[in-house]
């Protein structure tokens, strides 16, 4: 009877071990659990938000305009922070009466209010041209009047970023593939 008994504690153990090897793997190499703080992606994603963020496109595909990726904090880089993509590696980006230009053509962003006006920063001026260096992207909230982003860090490069918004997972009443 014992022998039973410890046969069954130690298969419970080996599918225990073997879960928490593939539940540290798919959260080192496939994706992440993140908690959205802050209002700075407003109207698309708000306070509390629970996401995943994949990881393995960032490692074998592009980074595309609209993306909407996690990266590290460019000066506190144990901070996670989740911010739109804007602009791409050698785009030149100028801002000009609130709207955003890319390579001199304006951005139609159809992800935020229209009357919407971004405003400068500290890197990123109005009505002067930033060049994207060749492994930068230019990420922006998509609340524009509140939120730090690119406007103030400038380019963030492709190696602090980890991850694409997958989808939202919680509250279960806001539920939806992210893209």
């Amino acid at each position: 009877m014992k022998s039973n008994f410890a046969k069954t504690i130690a298969e419970i153990v080996e599918v225990g071990i073997i879960g928490l090897v593939v539940i540290f793997f798919v959260y080192l190499f496939a994706g992440q659990p993140l908690r959205v703080t802050g209002d700075s992606m407003v109207p698309n994603f708000y306070d509390g938000e629970q996401i995943i963020a994949e990881k393995i496109s960032i490692k074998t595909g592009e980074i595309e305009r609209g993306d909407i990726v996690i990266f590290k904090h460019p000066t506190y880089l144990d901070r996670l922070v989740i911010k739109r993509v804007v602009g791409l590696p050698n785009e030149k980006i100028s801002l000009n009466g609130g709207r955003i230009y890319v390579d001199g053509r304006e951005l139609i962003e159809s992800y935020i209010p229209q009357n919407t006006s971004t405003k400068e920063g500290t890197v990123i001026m109005e009505n002067s041209e930033y060049e994207v260096p060749q492994d930068g992207y230019i990420l922006l909230g998509d609340n524009r009047e509140n939120s730090t982003d690119s406007r103030n860090w400038g380019a963030i490069k492709r190696d602090l970023i980890v991850g694409k918004g997958f989808v939202i997972y919680y509250p279960l009443n806001k539920v939806r593939v992210i893209g």
